[in-house]
Formats: structure tokens, C-alpha cells, sequence
């Protein structure tokens, strides 16, 4: 008998880990470039913007324009507008819009990478088996002869192993930027002059009304006046009146226009109801109005 093993192998051992700190500090370098050259470009971007921003300022103060300095409306008696006139007068334009200067209010850059690496090793081995066997008679007997027998056998295996490392690093870059104006451009109304009657409102006597020694009611007189330009008075006229807050009647019953004196007389009341009323003096507008003429006083009783 005889057995036999045959063996073979070879191995690729795994020449590191896997690694990418130096693909990220080649990426962060790059990034910082990306940073410096955004900087220098806002840089660059700014100067021009306040260059032309100075020139639009030059120009703006030594270009005369002519404007509306006042407007002018003039009423009747009636308080319908009668006239409107309109006075200009020649100033720089910069009085009346002022220049623009941009600016970068903002500039964000935000960096994110990727990066990978990967290493593998591969090991592979092999066996082998053999083996065999044999057996001979000689002898004498009723047959005779000479006899042999024999038998072998073989088996072969082989193994392969494979070791990897792997080290991944994600990212992307992101950059916004917001430029705007410094200031906003306005150009003013112009003075507004009105000429003719006026409507004003004279607080009078504040007066609580009892009942067996409840207060139930507060009363105000109020006195409106209309007058012309010149302080005359403007008799014979009806006033439009309005309240809120509280409702009101004619003084003098019959006197519903105004008088001699240009003047119409009015009473304000409040009621007070239930069992614990709020009796505190309260706000009340009173809005008066003739034509386009017109005037709201705020009364407190």
C-alpha cells in the first residue's frame, strides 16, 4: 500500500487599508482655492458697483429737472374745488431720487466631497490525495494458477479566499449670493396748499342728566364753524355731520343750517343701560363736511 499528499498554493497578502484622507485634503485644498477666488470676484464685482454707483450720484446732482414745488387747490363757498394750479421750479434731481449703490449683503459657499478607495487581496490553495493497493497468490490446488489484484484512488481540492477594504466619503458644493440695493429710490409729493373754506369743530359743556339720583345719560355740545378763506363767516349753509360712537341732534330745533355767524350747534349723547353700565368717558369722532371741505375731531365725554 501507498498514499501520497500533494499540496500547492499561492498567497497575495492585502497591501494596506483603505483610506481617503488624501483625497479629502487634495479636495479641501480645492476648496479653499474656490473660496479665495469667490472673494477676490466679489471683491472686484464691488469696486465696479460703487464706481458706477459715484457716477449716478455725479450725474444726478448736475442734471436740473423741473419739479412740482407746491400744488395748489382753491374752493368755493360751496366747498366744490373752483381752481387748482400747479408752481415748478428747477432743482437737481438728486433732491428727489436718490442714487443707488448695490452691495453683496451675502455670499455663502458650503463644500461638500466624495471620495473612494478601495483594495483587495486574493488568496488561493489546492491539495491533492492518491493512494493504491495490490495483492498476488500462488499456490497449488484443484485449479491451478497464478492470481493478482490491485486498486488505487485520487482526489484533489482547491480553496480560494478574497479580502477587500473599501473607504468612501460623500459631498457636493453649494454657493448663493444676494445682491441689492442699499437704498430705495423715492421721489416726494409735493407740498400740498388748499385755499378756501374751512370747517372747524369747537368742543363745548359736558353734562350728566340724572334720574332720582341715577346718572343715565352724559350729554356734550359741540359748535361747528365754517368760514371762508379770509375768516368770514358763511351763513345759511347745510353741514353733513356724522358721528361714531355715540348719536347726536341739532341744539336748537330748527337751526339746521348754519347761522350769521357761520356757525350750526350740535349734542352728543350717551345712554347708559343695565344694571352696572360703563360710565367712563369714551372716545366719540365727530366728521363735519361741505363739498369736498371736510374735518374729523375726535371728542371724549
Amino acid at each position: 500500500m501507498a498514499n501520497s499528499i500533494l499540496s500547492a498554493g499561492s498567497t497575495l497578502a492585502l497591501p494596506g487599508t483603505a483610506d481617503v484622507t488624501d483625497e479629502i485634503g487634495r479636495a479641501g485644498m480645492s476648496f479653499g482655492k474656490l473660496v479665495e477666488t469667490t472673494g477676490k470676484a466679489i471683491a472686484d464685482t464691488q469696486l465696479k458697483l460703487n464706481q458706477t454707483g459715484a457716477a449716478m450720484a455725479s450725474v444726478l446732482a448736475t442734471t436740473q429737472v423741473d419739479v412740482i414745488a407746491v400744488q395748489e387747490s382753491v374752493y368755493d363757498d360751496e366747498g366744490n374745488l373752483d381752481e387748482s394750479r400747479t408752481f415748478t421750479r428747477k432743482l437737481p434731481l438728486i433732491n428727489f431720487i436718490d442714487p443707488v449703490f448695490y452691495e453683496w449683503s451675502a455670499v455663502r459657499l458650503q463644500g461638500q466631497f466624495y471620495a473612494t478607495e478601495f483594495v483587495a487581496s486574493q488568496e488561493n490553495s489546492s491539495s491533492s490525495f492518491a493512494s493504491s493497493e495490490g495483492m498476488g497468490n500462488v499456490g497449488y490446488g484443484i485449479i491451478f494458477g497464478v492470481g493478482a489484484m490491485g486498486s488505487s484512488s485520487s482526489s484533489t481540492s482547491s480553496n480560494s479566499n478574497v479580502d477587500t477594504s473599501s473607504d468612501r466619503s460623500y459631498g457636493h458644493i453649494r454657493a448663493s449670493a444676494l445682491l441689492q440695493p442699499k437704498r430705495d429710490i423715492g421721489v416726494p409729493a409735493p407740498r400740498q396748499v388748499v385755499r378756501g373754506p374751512s370747517l372747524n369743530v369747537v368742543a363745548g359743556e359736558i353734562a350728566d342728566v340724572m334720574d332720582g339720583g341715577k346718572l343715565v345719560a352724559r350729554t356734550m355740545s359741540a359748535l361747528i364753524e365754517l368760514r371762508k378763506q379770509d375768516g368770514t363767516a358763511i351763513a345759511d349753509k347745510s353741514i353733513s355731520i356724522e358721528t361714531d360712537g355715540a348719536p347726536w341732534t341739532f341744539s336748537t330745533p330748527g337751526a339746521e343750517k348754519t347761522d350769521a355767524e357761520g356757525q350750526v350747534a350740535i349734542t352728543l349723547r350717551r345712554d347708559f343701560v343695565g344694571a352696572a353700565p360703563d360710565t367712563s368717558p369714551q372716545d366719540v369722532v365727530l366728521s363735519a363736511r361741505l363739498g369736498l371741505v371736510s374735518n374729523s375731531t375726535t371728542l371724549t365725554f
